[in-house]
């Protein structure tokens, strides 16, 4: 096979190329980009750049387009109109789109509650052999929280399922159940005094696109009070939905093993990159150990099948593709780029997707549905085999990056690894050997440099002695950079270290895709318990240092709802909206004890962190 050999990279511009200078910090991620620069193809890095300089009126959210007497720019600093032709002024522009974000976002995190609804009652009515109820302790455990009974597993997993597509589909104004029964009731009691309390998914959807439609609300702080109780929504019915039926399907997971990095893929085998939910992830890698498929691999020259579970966070999607090295990439909504059907024609590799909802011109359409999800599996891999006779041996350029990193565990998995429950954390949160809990959630954005506000922040806060869960493209960058594993801890403080020691875990823990963050917040209640301290005043906070779309967005929304200092790295559309920042960043705290804070600066980011963590030191 014919190796492309990369010059070395440098901080100076590449002469003659598109691309200057690194844009990660993670390796084989510039060696990559730059292999594509010299093979005319552009990556999300190449069509960031072309896109500058970006309109001002956007990035500082004074653009409307609402309504078709717009689109209306408003000048925010007093040397043009100040409202739109509706008088429509920055602020109530800014939070109608910032509702809008969050709405796509939840509605999104929605979707994946469906499929994981109609594959559980796929069970539960015996309808596929597919699936089957792999943890009915976790079922009982749900149930009890959630007031439910039956005479067996299978009818209490229909009656969950019932209450669920009860809550999203409600109508009417009663409260949301869920959030009811699951959270501490301090924060209940903040949010019914001030008007957050959500009601049923289907209800609040309506008064959302209701009020930010033109002419309808023109209060802006209702419409971001609207996008929060959207927020919440998405964390405590949506993705706490898919974070629960993942757990109950799929069964209980310890933290393990495993390797990250674009390194990871073989030469020799057959490879499919995928990008699913985990109930149609694991279809694919069971196929691929199907031994007639395996031989038929055989036959086609490979050595065997490598079915690749992420090995890097979203941006880095069209990467495996240039590596001419992937003969199937599986995807289904989950920040998929549009592109990278266009790349993978320059190239040999096939586009699947099996999203039953999503469309992807140019891929190839499976949708897997709980009754066809193992025959689609063994389809996808029949695809890759006949497909890797079809390999550029011109275009084939191997990484060699591989970081091993500990994999997600659930809940439980968690307790159990902590030796049955969060009492350690607690304690050692009470005593002062950690000064507390940060959870680092979702994307990476071309704006900034990959992979480098996760890791900066991460890294000053465990040398801190603070705990830090990780999921969704935050886990991927801690994994790459080598903080997920145990052997990190000497990075550690001494508090911290000391800790995690007595379980063999790494600083940063991380907790599963960003399908799943309702697990991060799942966990902070317990530890709270543990404390005895109410979740708005605890020692926890959490940072998006590189979000970019609405699922990241309500997360950190729904954070600032419970309480946390939510940091965001990469800075919202609201700048030019002084009333709808300012509510943001100073008054929610007055109301919940959450407050957003805005800063691209990683270092700087850590140390407020840090600040507001001392701020909330609990007495030994």
């Amino acid at each position: 096979m014919v190796r492309v050999v990369i010059p070395v990279l440098t901080e100076r511009a590449y002469i003659g190329l598109k691309i200057k200078g690194y844009v990660s910090i993670t390796p084989d991620v510039n060696e990559l980009v730059k292999k594509a620069d010299l093979e005319g193809v552009d990556t999300v890095w190449h069509r960031f750049q072309y896109q500058q300089p970006q309109c001002g009126f956007g990035l500082t959210g004074v653009c409307c387009r609402h309504c078709n007497t717009g689109p209306c720019r408003v000048d925010p600093f007093g040397y043009g109109f100040p409202t739109g032709t509706c008088g429509a002024d920055p602020d109530l522009i800014a939070s109608r789109d910032l509702l809008d974000l969050v709405v796509h976002g939840a509605t999104t995190r929605l979707q994946e509650a469906l499929i994981m609804i109609n594959t559980a009652r796929a069970v539960a009515e015996g309808r596929t052999k597919d699936y089957v109820l792999k943890n009915p302790e976790r079922l009982h455990e749900l149930a009890d929280t959630l007031g439910l009974k039956a005479e067996n597993d299978l009818d209490l997993l229909g009656s969950l399922v019932d209450l669920l597509e009860t809550e999203i589909h409600r109508l009417t104004d009663e409260p949301l159940q869920t959030a009811l029964k699951l959270v501490p009731e301090e924060i209940i009691e903040v949010w019914e005094k001030n008007g957050l309390l959500p009601r049923g998914f289907s209800r609040e959807l309506i008064d959302a696109n209701y009020r930010s439609n033109m002419g309808t609300d023109s209060d802006p702080i209702s419409v971001v009070k609207q996008a929060i109780r959207i927020s919440i929504l998405d964390g405590l019915l949506a993705t706490f939905t898919t974070t629960i039926m993942d757990e109950i399907l799929l069964g209980d997971k310890t933290p393990g093993k495993g390797r990250s990095g674009l390194g990871i893929i073989s030469p020799d085998n057959v490879n499919i990159f995928i990008r699913v939910m985990p109930v149609f992830a694991g279809k694919i890698k069971m196929a691929a150990q199907d031994p007639e498929l395996l031989e038929m691999a055989r036959k086609a020259g490979a050595k065997g099948i490598s079915v690749i579970i992420p090995s890097g966070n979203m941006i880095m999607q069209e990467l495996p593709i240039i590596t001419g090295l992937t003969e199937v990439m599986v995807v289904d909504h989950q920040c998929i780029y549009p592109h990278i059907v266009e790349i993978a024609r320059k190239y040999h590799t096939k586009i699947v997707i099996v999203d039953p909802v999503a469309k992807l011109p140019g891929a190839i359409h499976m949708p897997m549905t709980p009754e066809n999800a193992s025959s689609v599996a063994k389809e996808i891999v029949r695809l890759a085999i006949k497909n890797y006779a079809n390999r550029k041996p011109e275009k084939i350029y191997r990484p060699t990056h591989v970081s091993e990193f500990t994999t997600n565990p659930t809940l439980n998995g968690l307790k159990k690894a902590f030796g049955g429950s969060f009492k350690p954390i607690a304690d050692a949160i009470r005593d002062g050997s950690i000064k507390g809990v940060v959870v680092m959630h979702h994307c990476t954005n071309p704006k900034v440099k990959h992979n480098y506000g996760h890791y900066t922040i991460a890294k000053k806060l465990i040398e801190n002695d603070v705990l830090v869960f990780t999921m969704g493209c935050s886990m991927m960058a801690a994994a790459l950079t080598g903080l997920a594993k145990p052997e990190s801890i000497r990075l550690a403080g001494k508090g911290l270290m000391r800790l995690l020691a007595a379980f063999n875990l790494p600083p940063v823990i991380p907790l599963g895709p960003c399908v799943e963050t309702t697990r991060e917040l799942l966990i902070l209640y317990e530890i709270s318990r543990e404390l005895g301290a109410p979740l708005n005043k605890a020692p926890f906070a959490a940072s998006a240092p590189e979000w970019m779309n609405g699922k990241a967005l309500s997360a950190v929304l729904y954070y600032m709802a419970h309480g946390l200092l939510s940091h965001v790295g990469t800075v919202p559309q609201i700048l030019a909206a002084p009333g709808v920042e300012k509510f943001l960043t100073e008054e929610m705290e007055k109301i919940t004890g959450g407050r957003l804070v805005i800063e691209p600066d990683p270092e700087t980011a850590a140390d407020i962190i840090l600040k507001h963590l001392e701020k909330r030191r609990l007495s030994p």
